[in-house]
C-alpha cells in the first residue's frame, strides 16, 4: 500500500526501480519503497518497524550489528558490501548494499538509508564463468604437448607448463609480451614453405618443423602447429593458439 501524507520528494523515492530502505539508530525499518515491498512481498506496514537483521541469514547477523554500530560510533558513510537478503521468493538472494548515513538539520546521525541491487544472476554468471575458465585451464595444463595461447594482437595470454619447460621461462615472465619474445622462431625447415609469422597465423593454420631459441640460448627443433582462435558467434578471429613439441632435427640429431 502506497503511504499517504508524504512529501513530494518521498513519492519519488517511493517509486525508483530499486529497493529502498531506512532505518533508525536501533535498526528499525522506518521506511520502504514500493520496490522493497515487492521485494518482500509485503506492505509496507507489515515491514515498517522491523529489525533489518530479520532478513539476513542467522550467522551473519552478529557480524552485521557489529558493522552497523561501528558505521555509527565513526560517523562515515558504510562501504558498499555484498549479502544474503530473504525475500518472498522464500530463498535467499544476493544483494548490492549500497549505505549512507542520515543526519538531521543539526548534522546528527538519525540513521542508515540503503539501496539495494540483486546482483543474484550476475554473481552466478560469474561464477559459471569462473569454474569454465579453471576446468579449460586444467585442461590445457594436462595437455602434453607445449602451449602458448596469443591475443589477436599478439600478446601472450597463456602457457602450460610444457611450454615454461622448452623455452626455459616461467608464465609471468611470457604473459603480456609479444609472442616473438618468448618464442623466437630462428629457422623454418621446410624450404617449400613459407617462413612463420604468427600474424600470418590470424588467418590460415600453419604446421611445419622450426628451431627456436629458449632463454638458455639454446636451440631446439620443434614441430610447432599455430592456428587462429574463431570466436563461435562473431565469427572474428580473437587469437591464436601455439603447439608445439622437442622432435628429432632433419638431419637426425636431437634439436
Amino acid at each position: 500500500m502506497k503511504p499517504a501524507n508524504q512529501p513530494f520528494g518521498r513519492h519519488i523515492v517511493w517509486r525508483l526501480p530499486v529497493a529502498y530502505v531506512e532505518s533508525d539508530l536501533g535498526g528499525k525499518l522506518t521506511f520502504v519503497n514500493e520496490a522493497a515491498c515487492t521485494m518482500q512481498g509485503q506492505a509496507v506496514e507489515e515491514l515498517v518497524g522491523r529489525d533489518i537483521w530479520e532478513f539476513l541469514p542467522h550467522d551473519e547477523v552478529a557480524g552485521s550489528q557489529e558493522e552497523f554500530a561501528k558505521a555509527l560510533r565513526c560517523g562515515e558513510d558504510p562501504a558498499v558490501i555484498r549479502r544474503p537478503i530473504f525475500g518472498r521468493s522464500g530463498h535467499f538472494r544476493n544483494y548490492e548494499l549500497h549505505r549512507r548515513l542520515m543526519r538531521d538539520d543539526d548534522g546528527r546521525i538519525v540513521g542508515i538509508c540503503m539501496a539495494l541491487f540483486d546482483v543474484s544472476e550476475a554473481e552466478h554468471a560469474h561464477w559459471e564463468a569462473s569454474q569454465a575458465k579453471n576446468w579449460l585451464e586444467c585442461v590445457v595444463h594436462a595437455i602434453p604437448k607445449a602451449v602458448m595461447v596469443t591475443d589477436a594482437l599478439g600478446f601472450v595470454r597463456y602457457v602450460n607448463p610444457v611450454a615454461e619447460e622448452l623455452t626455459c621461462r616461467k608464465e609471468p615472465e611470457m604473459t603480456g609480451r609479444q609472442v616473438e619474445k618468448c618464442l623466437p622462431i630462428l629457422r623454418t625447415h621446410c624450404a617449400m614453405q613459407a617462413p612463420l609469422s604468427f600474424r600470418m597465423a590470424l588467418h590460415e593454420p600453419w604446421s611445419g618443423l622450426v628451431d627456436i631459441g629458449n632463454a638458455e640460448n639454446e636451440t631446439l627443433t620443434v614441430h610447432l602447429s599455430a592456428s587462429p582462435i574463431l570466436d563461435k558467434e562473431s565469427g572474428h578471429t580473437s587469437g591464436v593458439v601455439i603447439l608445439f613439441e622437442r622432435v628429432e632435427s632433419p638431419c637426425g640429431t636431437a634439436g
